[in-house]
């Protein structure tokens, strides 16, 4: 029979324990970006997190039901073979079911519940985290902290095929078009999905010869949304190939002229200085799919045909602006709240149950959501600064036992 296999309560306390490193590194390192005024992040991230915190374990119990653990670990190593689709990326994978434990550190961290309050929530949902993480990453670690900020999904042989169908990037007209198209779709993406990193993300670098190798998939159109009639025309996904001097950025690296090329737990490169990538930049290949795993078709763009979809993308990001500079606030916090929701919408994609879990109540809200948003919905601001400070939320209390970290951030039980 089919089920989630659950893991013991003493466990859930170590992962509980252990991911407080994860948050804490995440967190600060998105402190240091700016948001976009339009959107309400505060405000409709307490509402999401708890909303999924509160609702989605009886989720992850169903998947486990339909589909099994190898059912599950099969939709996260998906990402192995393909890309420009949401089972690749880490906000989608990783933290689809790691926003339900912020969704916890926002009710510690807002004095709205405690420590020993839902365990069986966080026992289901660090059952089916350890669970997606068996089939997610190559290196088999559960972050990306844990093998040195090195993010590789894909196989090695679908890298190496698609650095065959690169193009380089000699000509400094073409670099400024791919530069601005690069930078377009990451706007979109990042709009379509109300400012948050649900809707890009990059894997690697992957090592091919001479050139390290990243893939960005920038998700444009998400048509599970309400507006994705403001959106239009565009296809699901935009994904770029970019190889990069491996032997510049070792040289670059020792002279202190690179500092950091990094990609952490949000699928996002980090780079010091912040124009890095387009110094040590070789080639690109640019790709469009018009649909998620398990459908769709992925088709590659001639770097001639860019101008094209850069009016389109131009278009369609003139007319999101439009959108939420004339949505009521509030509103704007309830859409924020289905973004995030949706972010375990690639779990019953990949089994063609997205039908069966909408009609279920996939986006109903929890009624203590809201409740619980009414309550703190003051404290928003707050609460988010203490989450970024790496604050987060502890473990549950139980007697008998502790949890003692390392240096290295592992836990075990001390009774």
């Amino acid at each position: 029979m089919n089920k989630l296999e659950l893991m013991p309560l003493e466990e859930t306390v170590k992962w509980a324990k252990h991911n407080s490193w994860y948050v804490a590194d995440l967190l600060a390192r998105r402190g240091t970006e700016g948001e976009n005024p339009l959107i309400p992040r505060a405000e409709y991230e307490m509402l999401s997190f708890q909303t999924t915190f509160l609702q989605h374990p009886w989720l992850y119990l169903w998947l486990g039901e339909k589909v099994g653990m190898e059912g599950i670990r099969e939709t996260c190593s998906s990402g192995h073979r393909d890309f420009g689709i949401k089972t690749i990326t880490p906000c989608n994978i990783q933290w689809g079911c790691g926003i339900a434990l912020f969704g916890r550190l926002f009710l510690i961290d807002g004095g709205l519940i405690g420590p020993n309050d839902y365990i069986d929530n966080l026992r289901i949902i660090y059952s089916y985290w350890r669970t997606v993480f068996e089939g997610y990453m190559r290196q088999g670690m559960p972050a990306v902290m844990d093998s040195g900020y090195v993010l590789q999904v894909l196989d090695q042989d679908v890298v190496e095929g698609l650095v065959d169908e690169v193009e380089p990037l000699d000509d400094p007209e073409m670099r400024a078009t791919v530069g601005q198209f690069n930078s377009l779709v990451q706007l979109m993406g990042f709009l379509d999905h109300y400012d948050c990193r649900l809707g890009l993300g990059d894997t690697g670098p992957y090592e091919v010869g001479d050139k390290l190798v990243l893939v960005r998939d920038c998700f444009v159109n998400e048509k599970s949304f309400p507006w994705t009639y403001v959106v239009g025309d565009l296809p699901f996904s935009y994904s770029l190939v970019l190889t990069y001097d491996k032997k510049k950025m070792m040289r670059d690296r020792k002279s202190g002229q690179m500092k950091q090329f990094s990609i952490y737990n949000t699928g996002t490169l980090f780079c010091d200085p912040p124009d890095y990538e387009d110094q040590a930049l070789l080639e690109v290949a640019v790709y469009m799919r018009d649909e998620d795993y398990p459908h769709g078709k992925r088709t590659r763009i001639p770097l001639e045909e860019l101008d094209t979809h850069i009016e389109k993308v131009e278009a369609a990001v003139e007319r999101m602006y439009r959108y939420l500079a004339m949505k009521p606030w509030f509103d704007k916090i309830l859409e924020g709240n289905w973004v995030y929701v949706a972010a375990s919408l690639p779990y019953v994609r990949a089994h063609d149950l997205e039908a069966e879990a909408a009609a279920m109540g996939f986006w109903d809200m929890h009624l203590s959501s809201m409740e619980y948003l009414l309550k703190g919905y003051s404290k928003a601001a707050e609460v988010q600064r203490n989450a970024t400070a790496g604050l987060g939320a502890p473990p549950p209390q139980m007697p008998g036992f502790r949890c003692r970290g390392t240096k290295i951030g592992r836990y075990e039980i001390v009774h």
